[in-house]
């Protein structure tokens, strides 16, 4: 063949091979590729790389987990135009061929039966006769490693070339893309199913109750209504024990059952823990077909199940919370109705029906709150960070967080500070907990900083006890050496009682923090007692303009007035602004407009859990700066 010739030929393998990405591309783009359509699409494959390489025979496998098998995916014959699955090829029958195909990117054999490597697998796949003569092998690499191999067999003697290299490593690389978003896809609905369905009886799970109850609920519907259902099923623990878990989960899938069929939309239905099923039925639209509805429920679930040749008899109790009279959200519904229970269960054991009562629950958490919780909570890591991202207001630029504690109680969910952190005030525990925040954020700017990501802050609240505590700055100092972290990405916010209270020793606290390199800022300022002598005397870096201006800053000419006071005295003094609270975009364009520096709320994120943290810094990794909100 013409030199002219040969680089015709390879332009048109070239053309071939981009033809062939756009349309996997394609695929990909518009989600067309799964486990649906995964054997036509490699099918098509092998046919095309059967005529890009002029090669008789191409084929695609798979490694298992331990890379011991490889399991056949399709095999292309050009002759007889047939596509099969051949039998499995296992490393112990041919370890030399398992062992170089894993040693180089392509294995390139001119001679099959000659080679060491290969000659093994003629007689298995290639036939005794010499049908085919040479091999071109090349290495599938997955995430997770080596996949798999895409291999080309020729009838003639070939001498493969660096250019025959590069094309089937091309293609190769493209199977790559393939497989890996298979087993994305695989994983994605396999953590859908865990994360939404409950395994034993195939109903919605708490998740999935939570997200569709939200979804159905109006923001902006203030006659909606509804009823949030606690249940459970009377001393099921003893049937359990009477006849054995096998057969009590047999009568938890027919209770399940009896729920799907009987209770359709606009109800929600959902087993969210052993016995435990809720309930939320939208009631403004269905309020007068509840009670009937209930006792027809009641009545079908009362009828006897029978397992292992034996009736049994189930009673139920439940609780009532009215929404949106008792609660707002589905959670807080789901925690009243299951204490309205709770509570009906010390009258009697059997058939109770408890209705929520807000000053009773009130009385409870109180109670709940002591030191011995708090210390249990924390030596069970039951406290978790939330971060809410700060924002320059010019742009809606991530500069920084603000970190949120939360307490996931075993027993009654999440729990805001509002209901702890003035017990542990006044029982001296809010030091051990403000340790442990300052112990969380430092590790967080630690990840930070491995990330790249130098620029971030994070602001944390303390408390006054803690604030004014003698070991502070030394403790401030420990954490942050342990993190190899700058002082100057730690925020410490204090509310304007602190900076008011015992002024000398505020003014000697805050001047040695400032000495460290810590921005000192002044908390929901607006709110307290605002003496501005404080901002002359100490060292503040930021004041926080509280939430309640920000709230009507777009319909009331006092909130304007207010805001645009404070963040003119920030810019006289030096002192930088920033608004919490932001819902809309309209009270950001009029911060923006009064030149507030940055800005926190709703509109721009919710304060995310470790997990969204995560993603939210996978968006920011490699990239100069994320925006907010999110398109």
């Amino acid at each position: 063949m013409r030199r002219d010739d040969k680089i015709i030929e390879n332009l048109h393998k070239i053309d071939a091979i981009r033809v062939q990405q756009e349309r996997i591309f394609e695929k990909a783009k518009y989600c067309a590729v799964n486990p649906k359509t995964i054997k036509e699409t490699l099918e098509n494959i092998c046919f095309e790389v059967s005529q890009i390489m002029d090669c008789e025979r191409v084929s695609i496998w798979l490694f298992n987990e331990d890379r011991t098998v490889l399991h056949s995916q399709n095999s292309y014959n050009d002759e007889t135009k047939e596509h099969v699955v051949d039998e499995d090829l296992r490393a112990e029958e041919f370890a030399a061929y398992f062992t170089a195909i894993q040693s180089h990117r392509t294995l390139a054999v001119v001679d099959i039966n000659q080679n060491e490597a290969t000659k093994g697998i003629v007689r298995k796949f290639l036939g005794y006769s010499g049908n085919y003569h040479s091999l071109l092998d090349a290495c599938i690499i997955l995430g997770s490693g080596i996949g798999g191999v895409l291999c080309c067999e020729s009838r003639e003697r070939r001498e493969w070339n660096t250019f025959d290299r590069m094309i089937i490593s091309s293609i190769a690389d493209m199977l790559s893309f393939l497989f890996d978003r298979l087993s994305r896809i695989d994983f994605e609905e396999n953590i859908h199913r865990l994360a939404f369905v409950d395994e034993l009886t195939g109903m919605k799970n708490y998740n999935a109750f939570l997200t569709q109850v939200a979804s159905s609920i109006s923001p902006f519907d203030e006659q909606q209504e509804g009823i949030f259902l606690y249940m459970n099923i009377d001393q099921f623990i003893d049937i359990q024990s009477a006849l054995g878990p096998e057969l009590a989960d047999e009568i938890i899938q027919t209770v399940a059952k009896r729920f799907q069929h009987y209770l359709d939309m606009p109800h929600f239905i959902s087993r969210i823990a052993f016995d435990h099923f809720i309930l939320f039925v939208p009631y403004g639209k269905y309020g007068i077909e509840f009670t009937k509805k209930m006792e027809g429920l009641m009545k079908k679930l009362n009828e006897p199940i029978l397992v292992a040749k034996q009736e049994v008899y189930l009673t139920f109790s439940y609780g009532v919370a009215y929404y949106p009279k008792d609660v707002r959200s589905p959670i807080d519904g789901v925690q009243a109705a299951r204490f309205a229970l709770e509570t009906s269960k010390h009258l009697s054991s059997r058939k109770s029906v408890g209705i929520y009562n807000v000053d009773m629950h009130n009385h409870m958490k109180q109670a709940m709150m002591s030191e011995m919780n708090l210390r249990r909570g924390l030596d069970m890591n039951e406290f978790s960070l939330f971060y809410q991202p700060q924002v320059l207001s010019e742009t809606g630029e991530i500069i920084g967080f603000e970190a949120l504690i939360r307490w996931r109680h075993p027993e009654y969910g999440l729990i805001y500070p509002a209901d702890f952190i003035e017990l542990a005030e006044s029982t001296g525990f809010i030091l051990s907990i403000g340790e442990w925040v300052i112990r969380q954020a430092t590790e967080k700017l630690k990840i930070f900083k491995v990330l790249g990501l130098h620029d971030l802050t994070i602001s944390i609240n303390l408390s006054p006890r803690h604030f004014l505590q003698d070991k502070l700055p030394t403790f401030l100092q420990e954490c942050l050496e342990e993190a190899q972290i700058s002082p100057s990405k730690l925020v410490l916010e204090i509310t304007e009682s602190v900076a008011l209270e015992r002024h000398d020793i505020v003014q000697k606290q805050i001047q040695t923090l400032s000495d460290q390199g810590y921005s000192i800022a002044i908390d929901d300022f607006g709110t307290g007692y605002s003496a501005f002598i404080y901002l002359q005397s100490f060292p503040i870096k930021q004041l926080k303009i509280d939430r309640t201006f920000i709230m009507n800053i777009v319909h009331d000419e006092k909130s304007r007035t207010i805001v645009k006071t404070i963040i003119q005295l920030g810019k006289t003094l030096n002192i930088r602004t920033v608004a919490e609270g932001v819902e809309t975009k309209e009270q950001w364009e009029i911060l923006k407009d009064k030149e507030c520096d940055e800005l926190q709320g709703f509109y721009f994120a919710k304060p995310l859990n470790e997990q969204a943290m995560a993603e939210m810094l996978e968006n920011l990794t490699g990239h100069t700066a994320l925006y907010l909100p999110l398109k």
